[in-house]
């Protein structure tokens, strides 16, 4: 999938933002998923295998999917993936692509998975190639007995107004899930099983990424529900004491993490060059409290380089959501950095590399020193009041539209500061 501005117009307003906008497009470009799984799959040896079956679920399956085509082809028993139901994708003859809703879950994910796990029927000599990416939560699940798809939803809708990071948010999930936690290793057991990740989780821990189908949990799900209860609103005790599952369903289960933040990060630091500060890929927090964070390492760094530089970081930040305004943490933390920032020259932007932010049309935002003067402090004010930060930046053609991109390895951000 091409990777565009659609707004290219309204967005490349200044050779700066030309600049660095031709840097984040040449970034998706190099690191489309379908490159990175093309050279993943050269070291597989097919020929160890009778059949091979390859399921998918994700922003960025089909992308995988397109790049070991040509390598698994052969042996194909069977493909299918799982994508967002408004993701276009051209498809191919042997591929079954199946839909699912997100960023919550619905019938909609569960008729698909039922579908997906029905035409995978692998035997001890067989492989089963599990593509997986952020996203996966939603779009691949069947809910234990004694819950419903509606609840596990409405758990997550709650505890992402409430803040919850993708540790905890994923770590619930999994425990109300039958494919989760490790379990879909039992529904492809005795297969051998390779699996490709494309990480949208700050430390790339494969038990979180899409809630961990064939990886244990680590944290207590316990303690994140005596934090959660009141927002959850429902009993789940039943669901958090789960047994252990048998080592044996795991010992043929090869994981590989293909592409993550950290890569966007590097790719970025090194196409801009110097001066560049990279901050790594661990932001995470509210998003009131990342941009006061980004702007403060931004004045110390200044004050030790004494004079213009850039800053490249990603991660994934949260909202507290109070308003019913269309937004999302992208386009939020921009708007906190324009109101906020107080050097005379700058620019920010903060995109999720999924190309949707929150409930809103948009992949994020950019913000430089000449919005700064032309949008008033009320008028930025009443947007975060709101969480309405899509309609003001797009009114000032400042919300970045990408549409999907195919591609999910969390949030990208930014920011350039002059002395």
């Amino acid at each position: 999938m091409a990777f565009t501005f659609k707004n290219a117009r309204e967005i490349y307003t200044s050779e700066r933002r030309q600049f660095i906008l031709d840097i984040l497009k040449r970034t998706f470009d190099e690191l489309d998923p379908s490159r990175v799984m093309a050279s993943a799959v050269e070291d597989l040896d097919i020929s160890k295998y009778s059949r091979i079956f390859v399921m998918g679920f994700g922003k960025a399956s089909y992308e995988m999917y397109a790049g070991i085509r040509d390598h698994v082809k052969s042996k194909l028993a069977y493909a299918g993936i799982i994508v967002p139901v408004d993701q276009d994708v051209q498809g191919f003859p042997e591929l079954e692509v199946l839909r699912g809703t997100h960023p919550y879950t619905s019938n909609m994910s569960v008729s698909s998975s039922r579908v997906l796990l029905s035409k995978i029927k692998p035997g001890p000599d067989d492989l089963v190639i599990v593509l997986i990416s952020g996203g996966g939560s939603s779009l691949f699940e069947i809910p234990e007995d004694g819950i419903t798809i509606e609840q596990i939803s409405e758990i997550s809708k709650r505890m992402m107004q409430a803040s919850a990071d993708i540790y905890e948010l994923n770590t619930i999930r999994s425990c109300l899930s039958s494919v989760k936690g490790g379990k879909l290793a039992k529904f492809l057991y005795p297969a051998s099983i390779a699996a490709y990740i494309i990480s949208d989780v700050p430390g790339d821990d494969v038990s979180i990424i899409a809630s961990g189908p064939l990886s244990e949990n680590k944290l207590d799900p316990v303690s994140v529900y005596q934090k959660f209860k009141d927002v959850i609103g429902l009993n789940i005790d039943r669901f958090l004491k789960t047994s252990m599952i048998e080592d044996e369903y795991f010992r043929k289960i090869q994981t590989k993490i293909v592409l993550s933040n950290r890569d966007f990060v590097r790719k970025i630091e090194a196409y801009v060059g110097e001066p560049i500060v990279s901050i790594g890929s661990g932001i995470s927090g509210d998003v009131d409290h990342v941009s006061d964070s980004i702007i403060a390492i931004a004045e110390a760094i200044s004050k030790i380089k004494g004079k213009s530089f850039w800053m490249v970081m990603g991660g994934e930040t949260t909202v507290n959501v109070r308003g019913k305004g269309i937004g999302g943490r992208n386009l939020e933390i921009s708007l906190l950095f324009l109101k906020k920032c107080t050097f005379s020259d700058f620019l920010f932007i903060s995109i999720g590399t999924d190309g949707i932010d929150g409930v809103s049309p948009a992949a994020g935002g950019i913000v430089d020193s000449s919005l700064k003067k032309r949008i008033s402090e009320d008028e930025i004010d009443e947007a975060l009041k709101n969480n309405d930060s899509y309609t003001l930046l797009s009114k000032y053609g400042s919300a970045i539209m990408t549409g999907r991109t195919g591609n999910n390895v969390s949030d990208l951000m930014i920011a350039y500061v002059s002395i």
